[in-house]
């Protein structure tokens, strides 16, 4: 098997089971009041970050010429929340593990990106700012959310 089949096979798996443990843990509330405050919505975050890994694995086995631009968005805005929660500025609601696994996706997945490993489509410098920008984007909104309370 290519290493390049392995790797997304990998992120494909590391994405399904972590969706599960996420959903698992996840507690929907049928009153409004509920979906007004941060707790409820920060505990949807991590549905986000499994489902861009689990598109990074699945570009990654079809060999599609954006895998390079999904793992730099999903490298970038892994490391943005995790410098993010370091700081204090913004916590993640993944778990000491979880922030692990996804951060040792996320450097692979940016080293792979930019190194353009498996001959895809190399990123271009809109590209990497674009993917940087749309990590910084959902760590706003985050930021938005946390601020409201």
């Amino acid at each position: 098997m290519e290493i390049r089949k392995f790797i997304g096979i990998a992120y494909f798996m590391v994405s399904l089971t972590t969706f599960c443990i996420f959903i698992s843990r996840t507690e929907f509330s049928i009153q409004l009041l509920a979906w007004t405050s941060f707790e409820y919505y920060i505990q949807f975050a991590p549905y986000v970050i499994s489902i861009m890994l689990f598109y990074c694995g699945l570009y990654l086995v079809r060999k599609h010429p954006k895998s390079n631009f999904a793992m730099a968005v999903f490298g970038y805005t892994i490391l943005e929340l995790m410098v993010l929660d370091w700081v204090s500025v913004l916590p993640n609601n993944l778990g000491t593990t979880a922030t692990i696994l996804f951060g040792c996706c996320a450097i692979v997945a940016l080293w792979i990106a930019h190194a353009n490993s498996f001959s895809l489509k190399r990123l271009s410098l809109s590209e990497i700012l674009i993917s940087i920008f749309v990590g910084g984007i959902e760590s706003a909104v985050l930021f938005h959310l946390n601020s409201i309370d």
